[in-house]
Formats: C-alpha cells, structure tokens, sequence
C-alpha cells in the first residue's frame, strides 16, 4: 500500500513574533478540538474546522483560571468525563532548565519569576468554555519518589536523557492518566509512566494517586525514539501513540504506533502513512469533523494536519 505523507497546513496566525509552538491535542466535540502550546502555560487554544478540514475561523484562545500566573513548557493534554463534567488535564514537561538542583520558582538577576514546570492541573470544562483549574504544585517531587524507572534523571536536562514529559493520555477503561516521557528511555525503549486516578472528580492531590508499574513499547527503533503524544481512540479501543527524537541531536524520525494498553508494551505501527520532514508531531487525536470519522495532528512549528478515517488502515 501506498505510504499517505502528512505535511502541516499552517494556522496562518501567529500569537507573537514565533508561530504557535502546538503541543498535545484533544476533541472536545465535532469539528472541535483544543491543544495546549508549550510557550503559553496560562491558555488552550480552539481549532475548529469545516468539512473539508479547512479552518472555520482563527484559533479561539480560552484563558484558564484558577492559577496563579502561568506555568512554563505545557506540553501533555488528556480529556476524560465524569458523569455530566468534563475535566482536562494539563502537564508541563517537569526538566529542568538549568543544571542546578529544582525550585518550584527561579529569579533571574533583574528579579523576574519564572514561570515553573513541575505542577500538575486538572480543568473543569462547563458550556459557557470558561477552563477553571486546580493545581498540584509539586507533582515532579511525587514522581520522581515513586518512579524508580527515572533514576537519576530527574538531576540532568532533557538533552542529556533527564526527565521530560511530553505526553499525556487518559485510559477511561482504567481510569489512568498516561505519561508519555520524551527522557529518559530504557534500553532504547520509549517509557509510559501510568498513574490511576481512585477517584476522577476526588481531591486533587498525590493522596488521589495510584503509581501502576511502568510499560516500555516495544517499537522497532530507528536511534533513540521517545513518546511526543498519546491519545486514546475509542474507535479502536487502543491509545495512539507518536514517538520521535528523544533529544535535539537524535535524527530519529516520527512514527505513529496503536497501544492497546497491555502491559508488555507491544504495540502495532501505522506503516501507510509518514511524516513530512517538516512535521514535528506533537499532538494527535481522533475525532470527528462534520461526522466524518478523522485523525487530527498538530505540530510544534504552528500547523496541522487531518487524516481521514475512511483510507485509515492499522
């Protein structure tokens, strides 16, 4: 079969001098879908598209509220229901920028906060689309206690395989938050690092937490790949999964994998399509576009992409 190759299509607007840095995605609804982008911790931004997958309108930027100034490197998005509430959840990277030991704030020598990366938020949604979060201040210090799989990356920047999360998934058969590291990866095998929720709308804190063990995808490795977006379709009853390079100096390319969530890692790739050299991949989700069943991709250099679902083979 024909191998499909999936180039961006810029948004066409830009939130300052640099184009939208678009991290991870989700569906919200037909034709709508939010991603996260990793330079603005204090907003969501709103694609909508039309039936022949062309922007209905510019981006819609939804402020979120509730914390207290913005959060640096917002890179993982997963959405979940709860009855009649829908939540989203928000993960920044958790690296370290500097090699020094983490401070939830650093000044430079001008006094200037910045933001931090190490919380964790939960978003309530409602039908008004005000996004009205609850954050976890020092998520990172409760992972690296209880993820033995990290080691000492939580000491080294993400270029030399610290820790970096990029990804976030939510399993709504386990109730499970998925966290997808870019670094570090085990014996050149990407890492998902599952944390069970006893209660989706319970406290938002570590005490509503259960650490599962660790599941390392067996993909076949073209140099060190690490996890840059995972999305569960319930189409498929799987997560999709898009691994690339896990540091700035790998040239390994971005592949697109199905996880059906077993617990040896064993995953399924997406052979017919393949990403345009262009395309840094940095969200993927399935949705549907004018109830047209599609796969909807964004990328970090501010584009997008869709696939439909009809030519779609696994």
């Amino acid at each position: 079969m024909k191998k499909q190759m999936i180039k961006p299509i810029p948004f066409g607007e830009r939130p300052g001098p640099e184009p939208y840095n678009a991290s991870e995605l989700v569906t919200i609804e037909d034709s709508r879908f939010l991603f996260c982008d990793n330079n603005i911790g204090n907003a969501l931004f709103e694609l909508r598209l039309t039936s022949d997958a062309r922007m209905a309108c510019p981006l819609i930027r939804h402020q979120i509220e509730g914390i207290d100034g913005s959060l640096d490197d917002l890179e993982g998005l997963a959405i979940c229901e709860s009855g009649n509430q829908q939540f989203i959840f928000a993960l920044p990277s958790q690296s370290l920028k500097k090699r020094k030991k983490w401070q939830h704030r650093k000044r430079s020598k001008r006094g200037k906060v910045f933001p931090p990366r190490n919380g964790f938020l939960r978003i309530a949604a409602d039908n008004s689309n005000r996004f009205v979060a609850e954050i976890i201040p020092d998520f990172r210090g409760w992972l690296i206690e209880n993820a033995p799989e990290l080691g000492k990356a939580s000491r080294y920047l993400p270029d030399d395989g610290g820790l970096n999360l990029e990804a976030l998934g939510w399993d709504p058969i386990d109730q499970t938050l998925q966290l997808g590291l870019r670094t570090p990866v085990l014996k050149r095998k990407p890492v998902i690092l599952r944390v069970r929720l006893k209660q989706i709308d319970g406290p938002w804190d570590v005490s509503n937490f259960e650490l599962r063990p660790a599941v390392a995808l067996q993909i076949d490795c073209n140099g060190e790949q690490g996890i840059r977006s995972i999305e569960y379709d319930s189409s498929r009853n799987a997560s999709l999964v898009v691994v690339g390079n896990s540091t700035s100096s790998s040239k390994a390319p971005f592949r697109l994998y199905v996880w059906d969530g077993n617990d040896r890692g064993e995953v399924t790739r997406i052979s017919n399509i393949k990403f345009h050299k262009k395309m840094r991949v940095e969200g993927i989700t399935r949705g549907t576009i004018c109830g047209r069943g599609a796969l909807v991709f964004v990328d970090d250099r501010g584009g997008y992409q869709i696939l439909w679902d009809d030519p779609f083979i696994t």
